[in-house]
C-alpha cells in the first residue's frame, strides 16, 4: 500500500509541476510581446518579465534576425536541459 501511495504521489507532483510550468512561459512571452508579433525584440524583452530572455538575448537568437521567438527560447532552454543531461521538453 505504501508503494502505491508514494507513486500516486509522484505522479501528482510532477502534474502539477508540469502544468504550472508550460503554462507559465506562454503568460510571460505574451505579456512582453507588446506588439503581438509572436516575436521578442530587444526592447521587449528587456522591458517586460523575461529577464533570462534578455539576459541571453544575443545566445537566443541563433538566426541574428534582431528577435526571438518561442521556438528559439523553447531550443535555448533544451539545450541547456540537454547540457545537465536531462530530457528535452515538448
Amino acid at each position: 500500500m505504501k508503494k502505491i501511495n508514494s507513486t500516486w504521489l509522484a505522479a501528482l507532483v510532477v502534474s502539477a509541476t508540469m502544468s504550472t510550468a508550460f503554462s507559465a512561459t506562454p503568460n510571460k512571452f505574451s505579456s512582453a510581446d507588446t506588439n503581438r508579433d509572436r516575436a521578442l525584440s530587444r526592447v521587449e524583452a528587456c522591458a517586460g518579465k523575461t529577464r533570462s530572455v534578455c539576459k541571453n538575448f544575443n545566445r537566443i537568437d541563433v538566426n541574428r534576425d534582431g528577435v526571438v521567438t518561442r521556438a528559439e527560447i523553447r531550443s535555448f532552454n533544451n539545450g541547456k536541459r540537454a547540457a545537465r543531461g536531462l530530457p528535452p521538453k515538448p
